[in-house]
């Protein structure tokens, strides 16, 4: 067992490897072959087989820099639909006790009380003092 490590750490030697978009082309790839069960279409088949490739070969490549390259824009992309998303959670969880809104001059997001009314709000990120007048 130990002689099939070496040659595999061997091998792996100087190529890419696993990150987070080889990790999202596995999970989409498990998605598709679900989907395939019940479905039964020979084109799933065909993109369930070339997104494992896609994935093996990312891995295995020897081009490291543009393989670090698609993985920081997917990374980005990634965090950016999660904020997102985890964002409308947070509105949604706390819709009983604040509420969101945004700054005018910078856009940050701001997590504020509720209260009715009339509110003076002090912006942390850019220091902006702006009045907003909150309906419910």
């Amino acid at each position: 067992m130990r002689n099939f490590l070496k040659k595999a750490a061997e091998f792996m030697q100087g190529r890419y490897g696993h990150d987070k978009l080889n990790t999202f082309i596995w999970i989409l790839a498990a998605a598709v072959y679900v989907i395939n069960l019940f479905v039964r279409s020979p084109i799933l088949v065909i993109v369930i087989l070339l997104l494992g490739a896609l994935a093996v070969f990312r891995s295995l490549s020897k081009n490291i820099t543009k393989r670090l390259y698609e993985n920081n824009r997917f990374v980005s992309i990634y965090t950016a639909v999660a904020d997102f998303f985890k964002r409308q959670y947070m509105k949604v969880r706390d819709f009983k006790t604040h509420r969101y809104l945004r700054c005018p001059y910078c856009k940050a997001q701001l997590r504020l009380k509720k209260r009715t009314g009339v509110q003076s709000i002090h912006c942390p990120r850019c220091g902006a003092d702006f009045k907003k007048n909150i309906l419910f």
